[in-house]
Formats: C-alpha cells, structure tokens, sequence
C-alpha cells in the first residue's frame, strides 16, 4: 500500500509544519521522527514554520541525484578528512544542514546527524511503501504563476515575483507560497508587462545570439553551488536537459533560494528560476585564455 506525503501540524493555522503520513490506526509517520498524535492535515498556504529537518528529507525523497555524485563530503570550509557528511542528491547539502565541499571526505568519522536523519527517512520508505510525493519545484518557473505571502488567505492578491531582484514588482516583499486562484496584483502585472516587453525586444535576442556562439573551447567547466552563479555563466542540473544561461542573479544573505533570469535555448525564451542556493550545478563560465578552469565567484551577500 502507498501513501501520500502531507503537510501535517499540531496548530490548525499556524505552528511548526511536518512532512509525513497518516496510516489507518496509528500515530502519524513524519520525516524527521517526531512523535505525536495530536498531528492533523494542513493546507499548502498556511502559516506554517516548516520544520527544517523535513524540508531536507523532502528534498532527499524528490532530487534527482547529480551525475557522478560523492556519497561523502567534508563541510565546506574543513579539510578532507575532516567529518564525513552524507550529501542530499543533487546538492552540496547534507543530511544534517551543512553546506558542503565539491571534494570527496577521506576522514573515517561520519557526521551523526546525517547519519540520523538517513535512519528516520529510510524509515518512512519502509513503513510508508510506494511514497506519493509533493510536486518538485520546477528548475525554471511558469512565467504566468502568481504568489502570495505565506499565511495568506486565498483572497489575497496573487503578485508576480521579480527573479532579477528576488522581491515582488509592487514592493511587497517576500512571496514564497504559489497561490493561482487569487486575484492579480494590478501593479505586478503593471509593471511586470513593461519588464517583459523589454526582455522580448532586446533580451531575448542578445542572448539567442549569445547562446548560439556558446563555444565549449573557451569556458572553464566546474561543478559548485548555486550560490555561486555569475551573469554569462551557464548551467545545467539533476533532472532537467536543458541548459540554462545565466542573464542576472539575485542572492540575498538569509535566503535559502538563488533568484535568476535565464535564457532557455531549447525553449528560445528568457524566464525566471528559483533554485536552492545548494543545488549542485554543472557549470561553464568564460574565461580569456582558455588554457585553465576559473576561480568559483566570490561569494558576494547582500
């Protein structure tokens, strides 16, 4: 029998919000291991705390891993054979929460909180069968998808979200949670028809250009974080064919997401992308000489 993974929480409107399933006659099964039989349904726009421990389990269940993925990395910052931590496919992430190193671990000593949450998701496997997940998150976005801050009601008004700036057209703020029911925000939509118009008259085909003269002879290739990411660069990732060419980054020192204008040359589109800002990426970047792989970006923060 499978089952399908839900939101679950003690709180009916807000509280801590885990990822787990409601088996017929028992207490709930989360991702993470909390216990409680209290854990009731919940909806998708709530405001919620997502509890971080299954956020990562998620990601571990729905990640397509990346090609030629390490089982073990130091965290970033350490040497080699420093503490061995369990990647989650397709990031330089752990199971515990750390960031990783791109380098293989050659110390023997395995870090115990990946180690922890490794034990609780096999668990849910086990007990849960043939999982039903979440949809993934997409690697580049539905130009037409409205959002809406977290906890609002579905009345609220839906606002297009600038990848160029990581904020809403109209000043809002932070929108995390798709809500394409709602009404649109009329200066969203506003100004998201001027910047549009733009990008079909003058991005679109600087980059159709751009790509076309794309020259494999003269990039350094790496493989990083998305954190990482330059304008000019150009990617690909786990579970997706296409390549993606980097047009404008936004990154901003708490977020958990790398906001991106891309160009899409199997699509022949320039659209936005939210990627984790751990997702391990395939990378090509210009450099002048050809004869070396350039130096990851610096870590810039805003």
């Amino acid at each position: 029998m499978s089952y399908t993974l839900i939101r679950l929480s003690i709180g009916r409107t807000n509280g801590v919000a885990h990822y787990g399933v409601l088996r017929r006659g028992t207490e709930p099964l989360t991702a993470c291991a909390t216990h409680s039989s209290d854990l009731a349904p919940i909806g998708e726009r709530t405001g919620h705390q997502t509890c971080q421990s299954c956020t990562r389990a998620l990601l571990v269940l729905a990640t397509p891993p990346h090609p030629g993925e390490l089982e073990a990395r130091p965290a970033a910052g350490a040497g080699r054979s420093a503490a061995a931590h369990r990647p989650i496919p397709g990031h330089l992430l752990g199971y515990c929460g750390k960031a990783l190193d791109s380098r293989r671990a050659t110390g023997k000593r395995a870090c115990a909180n990946c180690a922890h949450l490794t034990k609780t998701v096999d668990t849910l496997r086990q007990r849960a069968g043939e999982l039903a997940l979440p949809a993934a998150e997409p690697c580049h976005s539905d130009d037409s998808l409205l959002w809406a801050p977290r906890g609002a009601g579905s009345l609220a008004f839906g606002h297009r979200r600038s990848s160029a700036t990581g904020r809403t057209y109209c000043g809002e703020g932070q929108l995390d949670v798709p809500n394409p029911e709602a009404h649109e925000c009329p200066t969203c939509l506003r100004l998201w028809a001027e910047e549009e118009t733009f990008r079909q008259m003058y991005t679109l085909p600087d980059m159709r250009a751009h790509a076309a003269t794309w020259d494999a002879d003269v990039h350094g290739a790496f493989e990083d974080r998305a954190w990482l990411l330059e304008p000019g660069d150009r990617y690909t990732l786990s579970g997706c064919d296409e390549a993606h060419h980097v047009v404008a980054v936004s990154r901003h020192r708490y977020d958990s997401h790398v906001d991106l204008v891309v160009y899409l040359p199997g699509e022949d589109r320039v659209t936005d992308a939210h990627v984790h800002r751990d997702r391990l990426l395939s990378i090509q970047r210009p450099f002048a000489d050809g004869s070396a792989t350039p130096p990851p970006a610096p870590q810039r923060e805003a």
